[in-house]
Parts: structure tokens; C-alpha cells; sequence
């Protein structure tokens, strides 16, 4: 039989230059394509972000205006009725409105316009309202514990008749000055802590050398015989305040104004009863796409429409009307 013949293994060829071309194309598609879809997720990631932000911001402002306005006029156990009111300066660290003879209170609210200038409100933005808040605490303490040189001032009331003589109302720093007595006479009555505040915007965050331009709601507090301001919320661009004033005395908003009334029971901040408050929300970033950073207009209530610039910046408006339950409650009741 004849032997097969072995032959030699043929080389090797490595791949053509048109092979590897279109080797090369097919990736590159392969990794363009990849890529965008990267790139279309995130730009979609940060725009859910961006806007899960601006709607978290806008919760917490109207549910903490809400809050508090709520315990605006709030003065404890003090009798309110027959009350005179006053309106004094809220940037004063010595506080004054308060007397027992006569019953004399500062007025639970008061409002500050674009206009109106004041002094305590660093970088305020232009354009832009303020509100003063004044209440004492929720939680009543016993004198004898306030400190020796404490500086944060208190309100006494008195329940007891052999005190009729005596002012009714103290308001004072040192605990010495305490000396109304409860209902039972026995004993000194408690205390509470005074709370005025003012919420306000402004056009920085981090304010200064080195700081931001990102318009931020902040409150001013008088923590004894000082102003401390706190930033609270970033991206709130324009705040606005139409003041509910009741006229006929029964607890209810007669007139919704954004400043006292030249005339008449509106002349005075004791006669708000209810709130209604507008805010913008600013991005804390700019958005590349125009569709959705265009300008936009905002009306808002009786305040009118808010006109807002094409900066890139995208923007959402919030409104909240919210009773005034201490001073409402009162009229109510007589």
C-alpha cells in the first residue's frame, strides 16, 4: 500500500488592513453607542435630581411656614383680651412692646415689603418680602432655674387675684423679677422664653470672601441680647406675603393686602389673621437644555405676575395660605 504523504502546515496569515478597518468601525459604533446611553442617563440622573431637590426645598419652606406661623401671637398663658399692641423695631436686641400696666403686647405678625429696609437682614435680595414672627416658647420653665446672667428674656403671667394689683404681665431677663404668683397663689407662676424671628431672602448661601451666589431663605433669631441668622433653605429665589387683615372682628380675613391699609382697623399687624405665602425655587444648577430653563411667568395670588429671565436656571412657584390660629381663635371666641 502506498503511504500517505504529510505535508507541511500552511503559515499563518494575519488580518488584512480592510479586516482591521472594519474591525475598528464596528467598536468604535459598538463604544459610541454605549457611551451615549452613559451619557443620556446621566444627564437624566441629574435631571431627577436636580428637580427631586427643588421640590424637597419647596416642601420643607411651605411646611415650615406653616409651622410656625401657626404660633405666631402665641404669648402662653397670658390673657390676651383687652390687649393693646405694639410695633416695635425686630432688629432691637433690647426688646420692648411689653408691658403689664397696661396689658400692652407686640403684635404677633409683621410684615417688611420689598421696600422697607431693614438694618439686621444681611445681602437681602431685592424684590423680595420679609416676616417677623414673635410667640414664646411652647415648653414653660420654672424661674428659679434661669441661670445668673442669663441674657434671654421671659414673660410672666399672673393667675393670682392678690396680685390684681401688681402689673399683670412681667418681662424681664433676671430671674429675681419673677415673683407673679400661679393660680392657686401659692407659688410663683412659670415662665416662658421669648421667640421673635424673621424670615427673610438672601442672594448668597455661604456669604463673603470666597462664598456663593445662590439665593437662600434665612431666619434671624434674638437668642439673648444677640442676632443670630441661620441659613435654611438654598434655591428659594423670591418670597412674597399678602396679609388676610380681619375688619369686622370675628376671626375671619376681610381683605387680603401686602401692606397695612392707610386707614381704618387695617392699620394695624394685630388684625392679621391669615397668611397667604408665595415663593420661587431656584435650581442650585444650571440646565443645559432650553426647553425646560426657558423664561417663565409665575402669578402669583394678589401679588400679580413674577416674570423669571432665561439663565439656565430651572424654577417651580409654591403657594400656601395658612390661618393665624392665635389670633383668629380670640376674635372667634368673643
Amino acid at each position: 500500500m502506498r503511504q500517505p504523504t504529510l505535508r507541511a502546515p500552511r503559515a499563518q496569515r494575519g488580518m488584512t488592513l480592510i479586516e482591521l478597518m472594519v474591525g475598528l468601525t464596528l467598536g468604535l459604533i459598538v463604544v459610541s453607542s454605549l457611551l451615549l446611553v452613559l451619557a443620556h442617563a446621566s444627564t437624566r440622573g441629574q435631571d431627577l435630581q436636580r428637580t427631586s431637590i427643588q421640590i424637597e426645598n419647596g416642601r420643607y419652606v411651605a411646611e415650615l411656614f406653616r409651622e410656625d406661623l401657626r404660633m405666631a401671637g402665641f404669648y402662653g398663658e397670658t390673657s390676651v383680651a383687652g390687649a393693646l399692641y405694639t410695633q416695635p423695631d425686630p432688629c432691637s436686641t433690647a426688646p420692648v412692646g411689653w408691658s403689664g400696666l397696661p396689658l400692652t403686647l407686640p403684635a404677633g405678625i409683621q410684615g417688611y415689603g420689598a421696600g422697607d429696609v431693614l438694618a439686621c437682614l444681611a445681602n437681602r435680595r431685592a424684590g423680595t418680602d420679609a416676616v417677623v414672627i414673635r410667640r414664646v416658647g411652647v415648653d414653660a420653665i420654672d424661674p428659679a432655674t434661669i441661670p445668673g446672667g442669663n441674657t434671654q428674656y421671659y414673660v410672666q403671667y399672673s393667675y393670682c387675684n392678690t396680685d390684681a394689683s401688681a402689673p399683670r404681665l412681667m418681662f424681664d431677663t433676671n430671674r429675681s423679677a419673677f415673683t407673679l404668683k400661679n393660680r392657686a397663689c401659692t407659688a410663683v407662676n412659670l415662665v416662658r422664653s421669648y421667640t421673635p424671628r424673621i424670615y427673610y431672602v438672601a442672594d448668597c448661601n455661604r456669604c463673603g470672601v470666597g462664598g456663593d451666589t445662590t439665593p437662600t431663605l434665612k431666619r434671624v433669631d434674638l437668642v439673648g441680647n444677640q442676632l443670630v441668622t441661620t441659613p435654611l433653605a438654598e434655591g428659594i429665589e423670591t418670597l412674597r406675603f399678602e396679609y388676610g387683615f380681619d375688619i369686622d372682628g370675628d376671626g375671619s380675613p376681610d381683605t387680603y393686602l401686602t401692606a397695612l391699609g392707610a386707614i381704618g382697623p387695617t392699620s394695624a399687624w394685630s388684625n392679621v389673621v391669615s397668611l397667604k405665602a408665595h415663593f420661587i425655587t431656584r435650581s442650585l444648577d444650571r440646565v443645559l437644555a432650553d426647553n425646560i430653563a426657558a423664561a417663565q411667568d409665575f402669578q402669583l395670588g394678589g401679588i400679580g405676575v413674577v416674570s423669571t429671565p432665561n439663565d439656565g436656571y430651572t424654577r417651580k412657584a409654591y403657594s400656601s395660605a395658612i390661618r393665624l390660629v392665635n389670633p383668629s381663635s380670640v376674635r372667634e371666641a368673643q
